[in-house]
């Protein structure tokens, strides 16, 4: 699964890269209507995707913490 993360990372930073040089208005006045279109058809799916995987990580996220257990980094005081 390493590498579907980084493809994803990648994948991840260059559409922010991409967003931060190109404005929406950019973009429609700009792109052909062939990659329009495929934007078009093509986003639902892949919106519904991603805000699936961030509504999983925001309700793990926003969940109560569960305890680390017996740590050593846990420890309170000094050992002798």
């Amino acid at each position: 699964m390493d590498g579907s993360a980084d493809r994803f990372l990648d994948l991840l930073h260059q559409l922010e890269d991409f967003t931060h040089a190109v404005s929406p208005e950019q973009a429609h006045t700009e792109f052909d209507e062939t990659t329009l279109q495929l934007f078009w058809m093509r986003w639902p799916q892949l919106s519904g995707w991603a805000g699936s995987l961030w509504r999983l990580l925001s309700e793990e996220l926003t969940g109560p913490s569960a305890p680390h257990g017996d740590s050593e980094l846990h420890e309170i005081g000094e050992g002798g």
